[in-house]
């Protein structure tokens, strides 16, 4: 057999399995003592008034406050440990890396890439890199990122000054980012990444005074991110990449939204073959709800509460937002009751964020319907894009040659992992 040594998935999953079976032991110990103080304190109260109370009682009364602080002080420490190690990924050297949700984690996360501030306080954009990559004139900053040379693709790797506003812009273009979903940043080096994915949460018991604790620790499992690759090309015109003044922001734009909407689908619905990431839909232990052989129309909020019913059943968190194809957001927001009012929607999903994303199609069979889509509703803070952190870009010098502009490929490499797969639903069977 070969050794496993502390850094492999197995001793990883073992480990993480075993601290948060003993996080549990300690915690049910101290909801019992707890317990047992707030039975004594409330005898006490009962059987001496606190105009009689003596010293040994005053004693006894002072010695049990100052436990019950250290009880509730060591609780709350243990549940935000045992919280963070369910919300953490683990790499495989065995550390936990941050998942990065928002701008403030992106510029913190490539600030430090990069040692601080720009070089004399240079602010490199995309469209001077561009102009960089093309051999048109760029800055100082750009020469110098182009001089540490070519990818394994022949590209030239995103400056950590330009990659967050990149990832700023991918945000609010991907239906997945945007319900929760993060972005884990793999080094260069990096081939895979190994993190923990959670199939079975433990179940509490009660127990006699003095009893043995139900043995009920969670299954987790060992999940391997590899990168694959994901790339598109754009053209822009020599005269618009050296003139146009708002640029920038057009390139930001349209390179987060060719990325967003295939790492949406690939999120949702990726096969897992090969080099496709596998997506919600086919990841092993999420939740189904039917609309019936032939699938129904969206009709009220039905499919949500069933959604959420199916992961509250399975001690999932209630689902945080839901997506589906835009004819079913713009169908949920048209609906009317008797009295031909907009449906309001109900108090029980009012904390639900509804999202589209034309990455869930309208042509799916179910029975004899050829119109049928899909809803994904959960907690989506369970899921991750594995990615590289530098997105690669190579020119394409003579394919649009004859027309005066330029032509760029652009590269990503991620992978899609879920670490509670239970914390998902998918409808389907949704009809127009």
């Amino acid at each position: 057999m070969a050794y496993c040594g502390a850094g492999c998935p197995q001793m990883m999953l073992k480990a993480q399995s075993i601290f948060q079976k003993d996080t549990m032991s300690r915690l049910a110990e101290l909801r019992h003592e707890s317990d047992q103080i707030s039975a004594r304190t409330k005898a006490m109260l009962e059987q001496f008034p606190g105009n009689k109370w003596g010293g040994t009682q005053e004693s006894e009364w002072a010695g049990l406050m100052a436990r019950a602080g250290e009880v509730h002080a060591e609780i709350t420490s243990l549940q935000a440990a045992n919280e963070q190690a369910g919300r953490d990924w683990t790499n495989e050297d065995g550390g936990r890396v941050k998942v990065l949700r928002n701008a403030a984690d992106f510029r913190a996360h490539y600030a430090n890439m990069q040692g601080g501030a720009p070089r004399n306080g240079e602010q490199i954009q995309i469209s001077d890199f561009l102009r960089g990559v093309a051999g048109m004139k760029t800055t100082a900053g750009v020469s110098a990122a182009l001089s540490v040379g070519t990818d394994s693709s022949g590209g030239f790797a995103v400056p950590s000054l330009v990659m967050p506003q990149i990832l700023e812009a991918l945000v609010p273009a991907s239906s997945l980012l945007s319900a929760g979903a993060g972005i884990v940043p793999l080094s260069e080096g990096a081939k895979q990444y190994t993190t923990a994915a959670v199939d079975n949460i433990p179940t509490a018991a009660w127990r006699l005074e003095s009893g043995n604790l139900a043995e009920s620790a969670p299954t987790f499992r060992a999940v391997v991110a590899a990168p694959k690759s994901l790339a598109f090309y754009f053209k822009a015109s020599r005269e618009l990449l050296a003139d146009a003044s708002n640029m920038d922001a057009a390139l930001n734009v349209a390179i987060a939204q060719a990325f967003a909407k295939e790492l949406d689908r690939a999120g949702l619905r990726g096969t897992g073959t090969n080099p496709e990431p596998r997506g919600i839909l086919n990841t092993v232990g999420i939740k189904t709800v039917s609309n019936g052989v032939n699938g129904a129309a969206l009709a009220g909020y039905g499919n949500f509460f069933s959604g959420a019913q199916e992961l509250l059943s399975a001690n999932a968190p209630m689902p945080t937002a839901a997506i589906m194809s835009p004819r079913s957001l713009v169908k949920l927001g048209g609906l009317s009751d008797s009295t031909g009012q907009p449906l309001r929607r109900p108090e029980m999903l009012s904390g639900m964020t509804m999202l589209s994303t034309s990455a869930v199609p309208n042509n799916l069979t179910v029975g004899t319907s050829t119109d049928c889509s899909e809803i994904y509703i959960g907690d989506f803070t369970k899921l991750a894009f594995m990615m590289r952190e530098q997105v690669s870009i190579q020119v394409a010098k003579e394919v649009f040659a004859t027309t005066g502009e330029i032509g760029f490929v652009c590269h990503v490499r991620a992978d899609v992992v879920l670490t509670h797969p239970a914390c998902f639903a998918v409808v389907t069977g949704v009809r127009a």
